[in-house]
């Protein structure tokens, strides 16, 4: 289940010059599943933090102009989830929407304090290949510096809404300072996720693009040649908890490492319930909401064995020779681990 080095062998690319570089994900017919392993068993936790009326199967009935007239939700549920990792001895990667952390710093300071890692989910939850060159750069420039600016501390990964990476992402996080993205979702069935070109093995068995980016795939299966999503969000509370336990352990015994992911309004089962959507829209994102924490609550328990880490702490100082000691030093190139 590990990708083939050349997998995303660079083809053709967009034009120079052209302003719509991310206007749709370059489709494959090849299917990915999580990197190479890394030593032991981990089990990557990773939280996409925005609030409920920020997700994109409710943009229909809440475009960014009506934001700021929603009650905002998402300290009260993403506490609950620090709450919960804190039980677990769990650490996480904590991608924040920049539009959150402008009106909540607080909270981004105390998942910091907390000892969870702090990365981006851009600013405006727009899908990547919908924004010009100029407004992607804008969008995880701001995001990164609000987020900086909060803690202190450089942020190096970052989450594409939706899973729309990009390979105008691509270039951008390399050109931005961001050392890690956490993007690719191989489940292709869903026309969001994006599948950017030139992913290859890189050393120390991780996976990187050409300007060394690295890449941390979200995690499916693979059964019969097809990938099946596991990683976490709806799939996680529409499999029961003893089959998704069961494929999580196939990944692991396969790959060595698991990246899951959840969001704050997963659990927040008082959310409004918004009828200006479709019925599949609506059944995705509130089936099963009312029992979210108890199943994660579960799922930790399972894997208390393997490693809980974050992105950060399971790549180290093989991103791109980045000192995570000195965390707002720049990358020095070729002095950490390979």
């Amino acid at each position: 289940m590990t990708l083939p080095r050349d997998l995303f062998a660079k083809g053709t690319g967009e034009g120079e010059g052209d302003e719509h570089p991310n206007r749709g994900p370059v489709q494959r017919t090849a299917k990915t599943t999580t990197g190479n392993a890394g030593p032991g068993e981990s089990v990557l936790i990773t939280v996409d933090v925005e609030d409920w009326f920020q997700v994109e199967n409710l943009r229909p009935a809440y475009p960014l102009e009506r934001w700021d007239s929603c009650e905002l939700r998402v300290e009260s549920s993403t506490k609950s989830l620090l709450d919960l990792l804190d039980r677990h001895r769990a650490k996480a990667t904590f991608f924040v929407l920049g539009w959150v952390a402008e009106r909540c710093g607080r909270l981004v300071t105390e998942i910091h304090k907390r000892g969870h890692e702090i990365a981006s989910h851009g600013w405006s939850h727009q899908l990547c290949f919908g924004l010009t060159t100029r407004e992607l750069r804008e969008d995880l420039l701001r995001s990164k510096s609000i987020l900086e600016d909060l803690t202190g501390q450089a942020v190096w990964g970052y989450r594409a809404p939706s899973f729309s990476v990009t390979d105008g992402v691509v270039e951008a996080l390399g050109e931005l300072g961001y050392r890690y993205d956490s993007s690719l979702n191989s489940f292709s069935i869903d026309k969001r996720h994006g599948q950017p070109n030139g992913l290859r093995a890189a050393p120390g068995r991780e996976w990187a693009f050409a300007n060394g980016i690295l890449e941390l795939p979200v995690s499916n299966l693979v059964i019969g040649g097809q990938s099946v999503p596991w990683g976490g969000g709806g799939y996680f509370r529409f499999w029961p908890s003893r089959l998704f336990h069961w494929g999580v352990k196939r990944i692991l015994r396969t790959d060595g490492r698991y990246v899951f992911y959840c969001h704050p309004w997963e659990i927040d089962a008082g959310q409004p319930r918004v009828k200006e959507v479709g019925f599949l829209h609506r059944y995705r994102h509130y089936k099963n909401i009312d029992g979210t924490l108890k199943r994660l609550d579960r799922f930790l328990t399972e894997f208390r064995h393997c490693g809980l880490v974050s992105c950060r702490d399971y790549l180290g100082d093989r991103a791109r020779g980045v000192d995570w000691s000195d965390p707002l030093s720049p990358a020095r190139e070729g002095s950490g681990k390979q």
